[in-house]
């Protein structure tokens, strides 16, 4: 057949030149967004490239690109003991099943952003040759980061620390929720949840799932903070790391919201803004 209608038979196996021409150029879209995000996986760069996640997934690999990695060493901390009794996770009411018929399935924590909180948690962080410590706390709403900390001591004025930071520039939330160090279970803690009326809520011990918003928060963090070589003095510390938080907050894209938290937050107060605005109306 292929000798009757003049057509090579090898022709049956060529990419067309089209397609060769398209997957050149699309591989060289993919280099660069991977050069501008080198910690963006499928789901992320489909976001930047617009394109679908099969697309993406496909020239990712003919264009050879990984999303870079770097693991950092565990260390053993030591925990002095709690000055207060760890009150009861407050979160608790918003977990729900990903399938109620069937448990065993898992459950899911997305309606925790609706519960007005914020979760706190601190990490270890090389630098030089000693290890400093990273305190923040993450608004659930919008996944923002609003307030920080780092020191050369994992103690209550570290975490204290990010807290009135964040509560310097920000209402209030209605539940403040940690794991069970005695970093937070301070009487400074409790005293300032009495003072701004906010519920101190804490995860089960040995149940870091149940602060699973901080622990993917650090897990995707760190790497993206880079190789320790590139910050050997605090004050590069400090520096890499309010630079990484600007850029988590305002141009990283969170996957679960599609877009930046400080962009989704705009959202959130544009919605809020448009409820007002009906109130007042109806009101009047």
């Amino acid at each position: 057949m292929a000798a009757a209608i003049k057509v090579d038979r090898t022709s049956y196996y060529r990419t067309p030149a089209k397609l060769v021409v398209r997957d050149k150029a699309a591989c060289a879209m993919m280099r660069a967004a991977h050069t501008a995000n080198p910690f963006y996986g499928v789901r992320r760069l489909r976001v930047v490239l617009g394109w679908s996640v099969n697309k993406t997934r496909r020239v990712r690999t003919l264009a050879g690109v990984t999303a870079s990695s770097y693991q950092t060493s565990r260390i053993r901390q030591s925990h002095p003991e709690a000055e207060i009794t760890a009150p009861p996770n407050a979160l608790k009411p918003y977990v729900r099943f990903i399938n109620p018929d069937r448990p065993q399935a898992g459950q899911t924590y997305a309606a925790m952003a609706r519960s007005g909180a914020w979760v706190q948690d601190f990490t270890h962080v090389r630098c030089g040759r000693q290890w400093y410590y990273l305190a923040v706390v993450i608004e659930l709403a919008s996944r923002q980061v609003v307030g920080w900390s780092v020191g050369a001591a994992h103690d209550t004025s570290l975490t204290l620390g990010a807290l009135k930071y964040a509560l310097g520039r920000h209402t209030p939330p209605a539940i403040l929720h940690s794991d069970q160090g005695s970093e937070y279970l301070s009487y400074a803690h409790r005293d300032i949840c009495e003072a701004y009326e906010m519920t101190l809520s804490c995860s089960a011990k040995s149940s870091p799932w149940q602060n699973g918003f901080m622990e993917s928060f650090f897990g995707k963090f760190k790497p993206e903070l880079g190789h320790p070589s590139g910050y050997a003095t605090p004050e590069t510390l400090f520096e890499r790391v309010a630079k990484n938080i600007h850029h988590y907050n305002n141009e990283r894209i969170h996957t679960a919201l599609k877009m930046s938290p400080a962009a989704y937050a705009a959202r959130l107060k544009e919605q809020e803004n448009g409820r007002d605005r009906v109130l007042q109306e109806v009101g009047a």
